[in-house]
């Protein structure tokens, strides 16, 4: 009976011992399955990773040009919006040296006889020819010309003639202020209602400025010297 009990208790004790091995090996290879898949999964997120990442590399580098190209955009915004700070109502052209510039005003005269009186101590030469009266004066280093028709049916509405509209004129800058010419200036005024016209030209330096209105009226562009002044 000790033999037999003895003999059980081993058979017992081995399949134990079997069971308790084939469960650390099934646990053990499940385990590696388990790692296999996981480093499977983690290769897997990263090549997805790195793909990813390169695509959106193309899409960094559009931004990039994008921007740059913004960039170049804000620089002519910025060239246009100094050009377009000068008053465009002007004209400038510099030349090589001031005398040059100066020499670009034409028909300027000192008005040394007169024989009418303007207001505000402005005295001037009136004339007439050929259909035309001229009405001439100087202010500072201006020079002011008025071209009138004598024919009334072809002058301007508004004004009864040249003297008219110089006494205008001479009221109008006794409150406001021309620019000063370096060396001369010349206003010229036409009073024909068919091609009016005003011309403002200076010289300060080596440049020339000139506006130019067609407008019936010389106010425009003498407040756009004076503005300018």
């Amino acid at each position: 009976m000790s033999f037999k009990t003895t003999t059980v208790a081993l058979l017992l004790g081995s399949s134990v011992f079997l069971t308790a091995c084939s469960g650390d090996g099934a646990a053990k290879e499940k385990d590696e399955t388990n790692q296999s898949m996981d480093e499977n999964q983690m290769d897997t997120s990263t090549d997805m990773n790195e793909e990813n990442s390169s695509e959106d590399k193309p899409g960094e580098d559009m931004n990039a040009d994008n921007g740059s190209k913004e960039d170049a955009g804000d620089s002519s915004g910025i060239s246009d919006s100094n050009t377009d700070s000068d008053n465009e109502d002007i004209q400038k052209r510099e030349y090589d040296s001031p005398e040059e510039a100066a020499a670009q005003i034409e028909g300027y005269e000192k008005v040394d006889q007169t024989n009418i009186d303007l207001g505000h101590g402005i005295k001037g030469l009136q004339e007439g020819a050929a259909g035309h009266e001229y009405l001439y004066w100087n202010e500072g280093r201006w020079l002011i010309k008025v071209d009138f028709p004598t024919d009334p049916q072809y002058k301007i509405e508004g004004y009864d003639g040249a003297e008219d509209m110089a006494k205008k004129v001479v009221d109008y800058l006794e409150k406001n202020y021309l620019p000063a010419p370096e060396d001369k200036g010349v206003i010229t005024i036409n009073g024909f209602k068919e091609h009016p016209e005003t011309v403002v030209k200076w010289q300060k330096g080596k440049t020339v400025y000139t506006i130019t209105s067609k407008e019936k009226e010389p106010f425009d562009a003498l407040e756009t010297a004076v503005e300018s002044s």
